[in-house]
């Protein structure tokens, strides 16, 4: 059957899946709830029905972006396959701590560098796609030395994981900048939440097949070439989504040249704190969200160490957060559009909150990955709606800005708690970090629904 054209078409097209059966109704129920929202979008952002124009280009590839990068950060999973390369290697719990800290600690230096390059460029596609190659073709270099030190220098290959890793996620500063600042020229107010949502979403379904799928090539193939092959799917898979950026058309923005050097960039954090009070609350409270996540890095040490966790198991980690991410994507972006990004914030971190004290009063390993599954929630929720948040609480130009600072706060944050926390769990047990996550989860909820959000409503309908 050809499929009707344009937006009167895909109602047709719904009425024709509407006269099934009941049975095929039912069977095409959540299909008909997409295309409904596709409609919406038609009619919303005044798609027509003739050739593909840049906007609605710009829409489809801001909404692939998100499917492709999840899958391809699947295979790169810090959390899990990482953790596990890491111990297969021999390296101690505070390297292991230390990778995990890296995340935060290469982006946060590099933060002002790129802060400040995108509020001077009128035109920010270009160089971001140029970073994010340059960052990938980079670690791609790492990944084809893993076969030849592996085996012969495994601590040699610990501490070149650890650098190249650091180089990695020096280019990881430029996401939120750069990425942001497009992502609000190219994307209506009202569609923001939904199509971080449901890409986000699909991203993560998608993963549970790839989750399995590292499960078999961990277990199949000898190592090292296993980690080899794992890294090196996941490192194309990003360079794709390279290709998704270049094919992006983007309208220049108006700008006022700023000229601030590295350590001015820091004196400016204590003005726009002053300036915006409800941002300072907001990065308080994301600092407490992000403590709250700390024991993503250890769920998978802790599963090995005391319970002895196979590759299969550990693959299981992939797979949960997967499944548990598609969810939640789904949920919390239908839930930020018909609620608030606030809303969706302290569910989040409650749920950070419960994982704590689940992982803290149960010994088992089932309990291991229902904790792993609560912060994957409140992970979730962070990554969808903490820069929309941003987006309705500050204006237009201060934005670059302040996206840079919440996340040179929350790095820092992110990594003293985690680098301390490999020494917690050596000289204690992994109960104190639980213990701290908890606590962080439950503060996080009570300063996100203590401030006065009538502002964020003010702003988000003047957007």
């Amino acid at each position: 059957m050809k499929h009707p054209k344009g937006s009167i078409g895909i109602r047709k097209w719904g009425l024709i899946l509407e006269n099934k059966s009941s049975k095929t109704r039912l069977e095409f129920k959540a299909g008909l709830c997409m295309i409904r929202w596709i409609e919406n979008l038609h009619e919303k952002t005044g798609w027509d029905d003739g050739d593909m124009d840049a906007k609605k280009r710009n829409f489809i590839l801001m909404f692939i972006d998100p499917i492709v990068f999840t899958i391809g950060m699947t295979f790169l999973s810090v959390n899990a396959v990482m953790t596990y390369f890491l111990s297969n290697l021999g390296a101690s719990t505070f390297e292991i701590g230390l990778a995990n800290a890296l995340v935060s600690i290469g982006a946060f230096v590099s933060q002002p560098i790129f802060a400040k390059k995108v509020m001077n460029l009128p035109y920010k596609l270009k160089t971001f796609v140029k970073l994010l190659f340059a960052q990938r073709i980079f670690f791609l270099a790492f990944i084809l030395t893993i076969p030849f030190f592996s085996v012969s220098h495994p601590h040699f290959m610990v501490m070149l994981f650890l650098i190249c890793w650091l180089g990695f996620n020096f280019f990881v500063g430029s996401y939120g900048p750069f990425y942001m600042s497009l992502f609000v020229k190219m994307i209506a107010v009202q569609q923001r939440g939904r199509l971080k949502g449901y890409s986000g979403g699909i991203g993560n379904l998608l993963g549970l097949g790839i989750a399995y799928l590292i499960g078999i090539l961990l277990a199949d193939i000898k190592f090292p070439y296993n980690y080899t092959v794992v890294f090196a799917i996941g490192i194309i898979l990003l360079l794709i989504d390279v290709f998704v950026f270049a094919l992006m058309k983007e309208l220049p923005d108006q700008i006022t040249k700023i000229n601030i050097n590295y350590f001015q960039y820091y004196k400016s954090i204590p003005k726009n704190f002053s300036d915006n009070p409800t941002f300072k609350k907001i990065v308080i409270a994301f600092s407490f969200m992000i403590i709250s996540q700390v024991s993503l890095a250890y769920y998978t040490l802790y599963a090995v160490r005391d319970f002895a966790a196979n590759s299969m198991q550990i693959a299981l980690f992939t797979g949960l957060a997967g499944l548990v991410n598609f969810l939640g994507n789904i949920c919390f972006g239908i839930l930020a559009d018909k609620r608030s990004h606030r809303f969706v914030l302290i569910a989040a971190s409650a749920c950070g909150a419960f994982a704590g004290i689940f992982a803290l009063t149960i010994h088992q390993l089932w309990a291991v990955f229902v904790a792993f599954a609560l912060t994957n929630v409140c992970l979730t929720g962070y990554n969808l709606s903490n820069g929309i948040l941003i987006i309705e609480t500050v204006t237009k130009e201060k934005l670059p800005m302040c996206i840079s600072i919440n996340t040179v706060i929350t790095l820092i944050v992110s990594s003293i708690v985690t680098i301390g926390s490999s020494f917690l769990i050596d000289t204690f047990s992994f109960s104190i970090v639980f213990l701290i996550t908890a606590i962080a989860g439950i503060i996080g909820c009570v300063v996100l629904y203590s401030y006065d959000s009538s502002r964020i409503r003010i702003r988000s309908n003047t957007m």
